[in-house]
């Protein structure tokens, strides 16, 4: 499950968030529409960081050049896959 404020989601095995957000209608900001290419689907992680996958080198360099460079928290929600609950924060994410 995600957690993003008052929105609540299940995420499969081996989906990324962003795709499970699209799957469930939820509105995520992108362009690209998961394709790590914007940076602009980015999340801050709250709670739940150690159910996260690693953060890959292409997510890492798009997060290093993008509105959240200085944020240890953030991650891209098209490259991060879950392996248990976690709570993130995105501002414009909407039913």
């Amino acid at each position: 499950d995600t957690s993003l404020g008052d929105v609540s989601f299940d995420v499969d095995e081996g989906e990324t968030v962003y795709a499970a957000a699209v799957r469930h209608g939820i509105r995520w900001p992108s362009i690209c529409h998961g394709d790590a290419e914007c940076g602009i689907c980015y999340m801050v992680v709250t709670e739940g960081e150690e159910h996260l996958s690693e953060k890959s080198k292409q997510e890492a360099d798009r997060l290093a050049l993008g509105l959240k460079a200085k944020e240890p928290r953030a991650r891209l929600a098209c490259r991060t896959r879950l392996k248990g609950d976690a709570v993130v924060e995105r501002r414009g994410v909407r039913l």
